[in-house]
Protein backbone atom coordinates (compact mmCIF):
# COMPACT_ATOMS: atom_id res chain seq x y z
CA UNK A 1 0.00 0.00 0.00
CA UNK A 2 1.18 3.24 -0.94
CA UNK A 3 1.23 5.67 1.97
CA UNK A 4 -1.66 7.98 2.33
CA UNK A 5 0.32 11.56 2.61
CA UNK A 6 -2.91 13.36 3.92
CA UNK A 7 -3.07 11.28 7.42
CA UNK A 8 0.66 11.60 8.08
CA UNK A 9 0.60 15.71 8.72
CA UNK A 10 2.09 14.90 11.66
CA UNK A 11 4.42 13.16 10.55
CA UNK A 12 6.42 9.40 12.46
CA UNK A 13 7.23 9.16 16.10
CA UNK A 14 10.26 7.04 15.34
CA UNK A 15 10.51 6.81 11.43
CA UNK A 16 12.17 3.88 9.63
CA UNK A 17 13.24 3.07 5.98
CA UNK A 18 14.33 0.43 3.69
CA UNK A 19 15.47 1.22 0.63
CA UNK A 20 15.65 -0.38 -2.76
CA UNK A 21 18.84 -1.75 -4.51
CA UNK A 22 18.02 1.94 -6.54
CA UNK A 23 18.24 4.35 -3.77
CA UNK A 24 21.55 3.73 -2.03
CA UNK A 25 22.81 7.15 -2.13
CA UNK A 26 19.45 7.96 -0.32
CA UNK A 27 20.11 5.57 2.08
CA UNK A 28 22.99 7.19 3.19
CA UNK A 29 21.83 10.79 3.33
CA UNK A 30 19.05 9.67 5.54
CA UNK A 31 20.84 7.90 8.01
CA UNK A 32 23.49 11.07 7.47
CA UNK A 33 20.02 13.09 9.26
CA UNK A 34 19.92 10.65 11.94
CA UNK A 35 16.71 8.09 10.09
CA UNK A 36 16.94 4.81 11.19
CA UNK A 37 17.36 3.34 7.15
CA UNK A 38 17.88 -0.47 6.02
CA UNK A 39 20.03 -0.11 2.79
CA UNK A 40 22.22 -3.85 1.08
CA UNK A 41 22.04 -3.69 -2.54
CA UNK A 42 21.19 -7.40 -2.09
CA UNK A 43 17.92 -7.83 -1.24
CA UNK A 44 15.28 -9.13 -2.93
CA UNK A 45 11.69 -7.42 -3.81
CA UNK A 46 9.92 -10.07 -1.43
CA UNK A 47 12.59 -9.34 1.54
CA UNK A 48 12.54 -5.82 0.95
CA UNK A 49 8.78 -5.98 1.64
CA UNK A 50 9.24 -9.03 4.47
CA UNK A 51 11.55 -6.65 6.73
CA UNK A 52 9.28 -3.31 6.04
CA UNK A 53 6.25 -5.37 7.42
CA UNK A 54 8.27 -7.38 10.37
CA UNK A 55 9.81 -3.69 11.37
CA UNK A 56 7.24 -1.54 10.62
CA UNK A 57 9.55 0.60 8.22
CA UNK A 58 8.37 2.90 5.03
CA UNK A 59 10.03 0.96 1.72
CA UNK A 60 11.17 3.44 -0.34
CA UNK A 61 11.55 2.62 -3.91
CA UNK A 62 11.18 3.66 -7.63
CA UNK A 63 10.30 -0.39 -8.36
CA UNK A 64 6.93 -0.29 -9.68
CA UNK A 65 6.51 -4.20 -8.39
CA UNK A 66 7.14 -3.19 -4.67
CA UNK A 67 4.96 -0.02 -4.74
CA UNK A 68 2.30 -2.17 -6.19
CA UNK A 69 2.43 -4.60 -3.05
CA UNK A 70 -0.22 -4.11 -0.85
CA UNK A 71 0.66 -5.41 2.29
CA UNK A 72 3.51 -2.99 3.01
CA UNK A 73 3.45 1.07 2.97
CA UNK A 74 5.89 2.17 0.52
CA UNK A 75 6.91 5.59 -1.29
CA UNK A 76 8.08 6.73 -4.37
CA UNK A 77 10.36 9.70 -4.47
CA UNK A 78 10.08 11.30 -7.91
CA UNK A 79 13.38 12.77 -8.77
CA UNK A 80 16.17 10.57 -9.59
CA UNK A 81 18.45 13.24 -7.87
CA UNK A 82 19.45 12.11 -4.47
CA UNK A 83 19.94 15.42 -2.92
CA UNK A 84 16.37 16.47 -4.19
CA UNK A 85 15.02 12.75 -2.64
CA UNK A 86 15.95 13.92 0.61
CA UNK A 87 13.75 16.89 -0.11
CA UNK A 88 10.93 14.85 -0.99
CA UNK A 89 11.16 12.46 1.60
CA UNK A 90 11.26 15.10 4.17
CA UNK A 91 8.96 17.34 3.02
CA UNK A 92 6.02 14.25 2.13
CA UNK A 93 6.39 12.22 4.89
CA UNK A 94 6.61 16.07 7.17
CA UNK A 95 10.21 14.72 8.83
CA UNK A 96 11.91 18.22 8.86
CA UNK A 97 11.38 18.38 12.79
CA UNK A 98 12.99 15.03 13.30
CA UNK A 99 16.43 15.47 12.00
CA UNK A 100 19.29 14.05 13.97
CA UNK A 101 22.43 15.14 11.90
CA UNK A 102 25.37 12.83 12.51
CA UNK A 103 24.05 10.48 15.30
CA UNK A 104 24.03 7.58 12.34
CA UNK A 105 26.73 5.85 11.30
CA UNK A 106 26.17 6.06 6.97
CA UNK A 107 27.70 2.79 6.26
CA UNK A 108 26.26 0.43 8.43
CA UNK A 109 22.48 2.39 9.84
CA UNK A 110 24.26 1.74 13.39
CA UNK A 111 24.17 4.34 15.86
CA UNK A 112 27.21 6.64 16.72
CA UNK A 113 28.12 7.65 20.09
CA UNK A 114 31.36 9.80 21.69
CA UNK A 115 34.45 8.19 23.26
CA UNK A 116 37.30 9.18 24.75
CA UNK A 117 40.31 10.47 22.25
CA UNK A 118 42.89 8.18 24.01
CA UNK A 119 40.32 5.15 23.02
CA UNK A 120 40.57 5.79 19.23
CA UNK A 121 43.97 8.01 18.76
CA UNK A 122 45.65 4.94 17.82
CA UNK A 123 43.13 4.04 14.64
CA UNK A 124 42.85 7.52 13.33
CA UNK A 125 45.19 9.32 10.99
CA UNK A 126 48.36 11.01 12.75
CA UNK A 127 47.64 14.38 12.01
CA UNK A 128 43.89 14.33 12.72
CA UNK A 129 44.45 12.50 16.59
CA UNK A 130 46.98 15.75 16.58
CA UNK A 131 44.36 18.51 16.07
CA UNK A 132 41.28 17.03 16.39
CA UNK A 133 39.88 16.65 20.11
CA UNK A 134 36.00 14.96 19.66
CA UNK A 135 35.83 11.74 18.43
CA UNK A 136 32.93 9.51 17.66
CA UNK A 137 32.07 5.87 16.77
CA UNK A 138 29.68 3.71 15.47
CA UNK A 139 28.28 1.04 18.13
CA UNK A 140 27.97 -1.51 15.28
CA UNK A 141 30.81 -2.31 12.77
CA UNK A 142 33.08 0.79 15.08
CA UNK A 143 33.81 2.95 12.29
CA UNK A 144 35.33 6.15 13.54
CA UNK A 145 34.13 9.58 13.32
CA UNK A 146 35.51 13.30 13.92
CA UNK A 147 34.95 16.61 12.88
CA UNK A 148 37.69 17.53 10.05
CA UNK A 149 37.13 18.68 6.44
CA UNK A 150 34.72 16.07 5.29
CA UNK A 151 32.69 16.55 8.03
CA UNK A 152 32.42 20.46 7.50
CA UNK A 153 31.14 19.99 3.63
CA UNK A 154 28.47 17.46 5.00
CA UNK A 155 27.17 20.22 7.71
CA UNK A 156 27.11 22.57 4.94
CA UNK A 157 24.92 20.41 2.59
CA UNK A 158 22.82 19.95 5.98
CA UNK A 159 22.34 23.80 6.48
CA UNK A 160 21.80 24.38 2.88
CA UNK A 161 19.97 21.50 0.84
CA UNK A 162 18.27 20.37 4.12
CA UNK A 163 16.91 22.80 6.28
CA UNK A 164 17.53 25.70 3.92
CA UNK A 165 19.87 27.89 5.96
Amino acid sequence: MTLDLRRLNKGFIEPGFICDVHLGKLARRLRLLGFDTIYRNDLEDDEIVRIARADDRVILTRDGEILNNKTARSYRPNSIYSDMQVREVLTALNLRGQIRPFSRCITCNGEITPVEKESVITLVPPRSGQFMQSFWRCQVCGKIYWQGSHYEKLRKWVDFEVLGI
